[in-house]
């Protein structure tokens, strides 16, 4: 059978989810699943496990046996012991097919060894082209009892239902199997998995395989370096930048006895230079449905993780809901949770706590560095993601981590705080800023920016204010509009509108007054973060100030829509002086004629409007 000659892919329905009738791979695929040169091929015809061929010497020459059937381990005896990379195909008689109780409309292969120790391709929608679609779930070869383990390099798997399978080859190919398919690359290196309705995905100690395509309950990359010294699992990607390279991974967890939930949908234990990216985590593919009600994280860092990049996702519906007999109601959630130990770890450009509406369907928590069981966690990077929801935090940093640099990023409609550092026994509220910046805890418990003005208007903004930390030292100060001010009265930051770095004096002042190009309407809230450019350590949200109304020309003091030298010359009439007739020089009105006002009309010289 030619491999795309039958093309079933997903239907994705709003209201049911999956269709789990599926799949085959499409053409031109099959240069990336093995460069071997094709042997012979063998077709299995009974599901039964008999053996009438020797298990160490029985080769394809000496099919079928002398029951005149072939069945699924006669195959693999066959193929093992036959040098070359051959080829399974299934044509199983409808009167062979068992345990229709069980598994109605499928060929059942029951328990045997199942172990390619041979390079060879197992293609099971070869039944189907054989009876035809004859399972409407899925695809129409199952196995009970049993695994089937590709040990081989370049080998591929493709057209079950339901099966275990492990794969420890290299550089193979697992793709268009349905049901609750749970699939384990254990030692894999350069394997592709695509394309399957599976249950699990378990990337065990390997290295630069790729997991792309599939509708899941959940990923798991694993390296094991304290326990077995074999890690880091290295240079692995789950997802890539097109559609259809998407994981679905729709959400893992359970309950304990006591009703507690508890499970992690993407896992990621002691991996290097992992890239996950653009999967919806945590919903349906219809992507607006929670996909489980007990997983209590969407990606979970454990053990020692560096170089590790999560981006360009969709991370909703984690929240795990308990249940009796002791957690009735009970709320957990980490949209996504670091703990243990590692540096370089970025999380960039993805939403997290909205569905693919832009509807709220948060966790507890968007964000949490923690601290729980390890060494502090350096080197996190949250940078442009969309964190909303929530139903406490947006960023939650714990004490004993450092170097969170949470930069650019749109943080709005979370019940508490957008960015909180934990501060003592009461955990969760706004840190009040110190002089000079000496307390310790979360990210340092950074100063957050003091703002005194904002001006807007629709083409720039202007912000002033000041910042008191560390003395002699450099922050990055990042600015924020929001429609309302949190109820905190710091912060959120729902849309970034700019940054500048400022130099603190040796007092530890430092004053700013920045315009930035971006639109802001009078009566916005606006917000700011600081940043410690030497620890990357960022602060809490400031107290929110609203935007007045500024000058329709920035730097234009009489009103002919251009900033030139009668500007400036207005300025300097009025320089050190306030009220009438020097009014026209206070640009940015703040009372008073001084450098501010000729920083601006400098800023804006030879511009109109």
């Amino acid at each position: 059978m030619a491999f795309g000659a039958s093309m079933r892919w997903p239907r994705i329905s709003s209201s049911e989810g999956v269709d789990m009738k599926k799949v085959a791979i499409g053409a031109g695929l099959l240069a990336s699943v093995v460069g071997c040169a094709m042997g012979a091929t063998v077709t299995v015809t009974t599901g039964s496990n008999v053996t009438d061929i020797d298990f160490f010497t029985g080769t394809i020459a000496d099919l079928p046996g002398p029951d005149g059937k072939v069945s699924m381990a006669e195959a693999m005896i066959a193929t093992n012991n036959t040098p070359g990379h051959d080829r399974i195909e299934f044509a199983i008689p409808q009167n062979e097919w068992l345990m229709q109780w069980l598994y109605p409309g499928r060929a059942v292969l029951v328990q045997g060894n199942f172990r390619a120790n041979d390079s060879v391709e197992i293609d099971a929608t070869t039944q189907t082209a054989f009876t035809g679609d004859t399972y409407a779930g899925g695809n129409e070869v199952a196995i009970y009892g049993s695994t089937i383990y590709l040990n081989a390099d370049n080998s591929s798997i493709c057209g079950f239902d339901g099966i275990p399978l492990q794969v420890s080859g290299d550089n193979s190919h697992v793709f268009d199997n349905t049901g609750n398919t749970n699939i384990t690359l254990f030692d894999s290196h350069g394997t592709l998995v695509e394309n399957n309705i599976a249950g699990t995905i378990k990337i065990d100690r390997c290295n630069n395989c790729v997991v792309v395509g599939n509708v899941t309950t959940r990923v798991r990359v694993q390296g094991w370096v304290s326990e077995f010294g074999t890690g880091p699992a290295s240079n692995n990607r789950i997802g890539g930048p097109t559609l259809a390279e998407r994981n679905y991974i729709t959400g893992y967890g359970t309950h304990s006895g006591e009703g507690f939930p508890s499970g992690t949908t993407v896992e990621i234990f002691d991996n290097d230079g992992t890239i996950v990216e653009n999967n919806w985590i945590g919903t349906l593919p219809d992507g607006v449905t929670s996909g489980s009600t007990a997983s209590t994280q969407g990606v979970g860092f454990t053990g020692t993780n560096t170089n590790v990049t999560i981006r360009n996702n969709q991370i909703a519906g984690i929240l795990g809901i308990g249940i009796g007999p002791h957690y009735v109601g009970y709320l957990v959630g980490w949209g996504v949770y670091v703990t243990g130990t590692g540096s370089n770890i970025t999380i960039e450009n993805n939403t997290i706590g909205l569905d693919a509406n832009g509807d709220p369907l948060g966790s507890v928590f968007g964000i949490e560095v923690a601290d729980y069981f390890a060494g502090p966690v350096d080197g996190v990077t949250i940078s442009g993601n969309e964190i909303a929801g929530h139903l406490i935090s947006g960023v939650y940093v714990r004490t004993g981590v450092n170097g969170v640099d949470i930069m650019g990023n749109s943080i709005h409609d979370n019940a508490d705080l957008g960015i909180d550092l934990y501060e003592g026994p009461s955990g969760i509220g706004v840190t009040a800023n110190d002089a000079l910046d000496v307390d310790t805890g979360a990210n340092g418990l950074q100063n957050f920016p003091v703002l005194v003005d904002a001006y807007g208007t629709p083409a720039s903004v202007q912000i002033v204010g000041t910042l008191n930390s560390m003395a002699d030292s450099s922050y990055r100060v990042e600015f924020f509009a929001s429609s309302a001010c949190d109820p905190s009265g710091h912060g959120e930051g729902e849309r970034f509108l700019g940054s500048a770095v400022v130099l603190t004096n040796g007092s530890g002042d430092a004053v700013f007054d920045v315009t930035l190009p971006a639109s802001v309407a009078a009566g916005e809230a606006i917000t700011a973060t600081a940043t410690d450019l030497l620890t990357a350590s960022t602060s809490e949200f400031s107290a929110c100030i609203a935007a007045e109304a500024g000058a329709s020309c920035p730097g234009d003091t009489n009103g002919d829509n251009v900033c030139d030298l009668a500007d400036l010359t207005n300025v300097l009439f009025g320089f050190g002086q306030s009220g009438a007739p020097y009014a026209n020089g206070d640009v940015n009105g703040d009372g008073v004629t001084d450098l501010a006002d000729i920083s601006d009309v400098l800023f804006a010289f030879g511009s109109g409007c």
